[in-house]
Protein backbone atom coordinates (compact mmCIF):
# COMPACT_ATOMS: atom_id res chain seq x y z
CA UNK A 1 0.00 0.00 0.00
CA UNK A 2 2.89 2.57 0.88
CA UNK A 3 5.43 1.61 -1.34
CA UNK A 4 8.52 3.40 -1.05
CA UNK A 5 6.66 6.65 1.18
CA UNK A 6 6.37 7.81 4.41
CA UNK A 7 4.16 9.67 6.27
CA UNK A 8 5.20 12.32 8.63
CA UNK A 9 1.84 14.12 10.09
CA UNK A 10 1.34 15.59 13.79
CA UNK A 11 -1.50 16.09 15.90
CA UNK A 12 -1.13 18.52 18.95
CA UNK A 13 -3.38 19.48 21.36
CA UNK A 14 -1.68 22.03 24.18
CA UNK A 15 -1.41 25.52 25.70
CA UNK A 16 1.12 28.11 24.29
CA UNK A 17 4.19 28.24 26.63
CA UNK A 18 5.44 31.81 25.91
CA UNK A 19 4.16 35.07 23.64
CA UNK A 20 4.51 34.23 20.10
CA UNK A 21 7.76 35.99 18.33
CA UNK A 22 7.62 36.45 14.62
CA UNK A 23 11.30 35.50 13.37
CA UNK A 24 12.90 35.05 10.03
CA UNK A 25 15.19 32.34 9.70
CA UNK A 26 17.80 32.73 6.26
CA UNK A 27 16.61 29.37 4.68
CA UNK A 28 12.95 30.11 5.42
CA UNK A 29 9.92 32.45 5.30
CA UNK A 30 8.31 34.32 8.13
CA UNK A 31 7.28 32.26 10.59
CA UNK A 32 5.61 33.00 14.22
CA UNK A 33 7.39 31.00 16.82
CA UNK A 34 6.85 29.57 20.20
CA UNK A 35 6.90 26.63 22.43
CA UNK A 36 3.63 24.60 23.09
CA UNK A 37 3.40 22.56 26.24
CA UNK A 38 1.51 19.31 26.22
CA UNK A 39 0.49 16.65 29.40
CA UNK A 40 -0.87 13.77 29.87
CA UNK A 41 -1.52 11.26 32.61
CA UNK A 42 -0.55 7.89 32.53
CA UNK A 43 0.03 4.54 34.90
CA UNK A 44 3.30 4.10 36.26
CA UNK A 45 3.47 1.47 38.94
CA UNK A 46 -0.18 1.68 39.96
CA UNK A 47 -0.31 5.20 40.66
CA UNK A 48 -0.94 8.48 38.13
CA UNK A 49 2.31 10.15 36.65
CA UNK A 50 1.89 13.26 34.50
CA UNK A 51 4.04 13.14 31.29
CA UNK A 52 4.71 17.10 30.53
CA UNK A 53 6.38 17.64 26.79
CA UNK A 54 7.77 20.84 25.74
CA UNK A 55 7.55 21.22 21.48
CA UNK A 56 8.76 23.70 19.52
CA UNK A 57 6.04 24.99 16.95
CA UNK A 58 6.52 27.41 13.74
CA UNK A 59 3.20 28.31 11.91
CA UNK A 60 4.26 30.02 8.54
CA UNK A 61 3.37 33.62 8.28
CA UNK A 62 0.62 32.79 5.68
CA UNK A 63 -0.64 30.48 7.76
CA UNK A 64 -0.69 32.51 10.82
CA UNK A 65 -2.65 35.18 8.94
CA UNK A 66 -5.55 33.08 8.07
CA UNK A 67 -6.22 32.68 11.80
CA UNK A 68 -9.01 35.61 13.11
CA UNK A 69 -7.43 35.29 16.19
CA UNK A 70 -4.03 36.87 17.90
CA UNK A 71 -2.43 33.63 19.62
CA UNK A 72 -1.02 34.93 23.27
CA UNK A 73 0.41 32.92 25.84
CA UNK A 74 -1.66 30.45 27.65
CA UNK A 75 -4.22 29.32 24.87
CA UNK A 76 -5.57 26.24 23.78
CA UNK A 77 -4.52 25.47 20.44
CA UNK A 78 -4.95 21.96 18.14
CA UNK A 79 -2.38 22.03 15.55
CA UNK A 80 -2.00 20.00 12.67
CA UNK A 81 2.06 19.42 11.22
CA UNK A 82 4.56 17.73 10.46
CA UNK A 83 8.06 17.02 12.47
CA UNK A 84 11.33 18.99 11.10
CA UNK A 85 14.67 18.45 12.18
CA UNK A 86 16.97 21.78 11.80
CA UNK A 87 20.83 22.11 12.16
CA UNK A 88 22.68 25.25 13.52
CA UNK A 89 25.76 26.01 15.13
CA UNK A 90 25.97 27.24 18.60
CA UNK A 91 28.34 30.24 19.93
CA UNK A 92 31.49 27.56 19.76
CA UNK A 93 30.91 26.35 16.08
CA UNK A 94 29.28 22.74 17.68
CA UNK A 95 26.94 21.75 15.48
CA UNK A 96 23.50 21.40 17.22
CA UNK A 97 19.91 20.19 16.28
CA UNK A 98 16.75 21.13 16.89
CA UNK A 99 13.61 19.40 16.88
CA UNK A 100 10.34 21.86 15.21
CA UNK A 101 6.57 21.05 14.61
CA UNK A 102 5.97 23.13 11.52
CA UNK A 103 2.32 23.66 11.29
CA UNK A 104 0.11 23.13 8.37
CA UNK A 105 -3.16 24.12 10.05
CA UNK A 106 -3.96 25.18 13.82
CA UNK A 107 -7.44 26.20 15.33
CA UNK A 108 -7.63 28.10 19.09
CA UNK A 109 -10.08 26.05 21.07
CA UNK A 110 -9.75 28.24 24.53
CA UNK A 111 -8.64 31.67 24.87
CA UNK A 112 -8.58 31.53 28.82
CA UNK A 113 -5.21 30.97 29.93
CA UNK A 114 -4.33 28.18 32.19
CA UNK A 115 -1.54 29.20 34.90
CA UNK A 116 0.92 26.66 34.63
CA UNK A 117 4.31 26.73 36.36
CA UNK A 118 7.32 26.15 33.96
Amino acid sequence: MFTNSGINKVFLVGHIGKEPRLHNFTDQKEVLCFPLVTNETIKKNGDNVELIEWHNIKIPKEVAASGNELLQKGHLLYIEGKIQTRSFYDEQQIKKYKLEIIVVKYQVLNTVPVLQEV
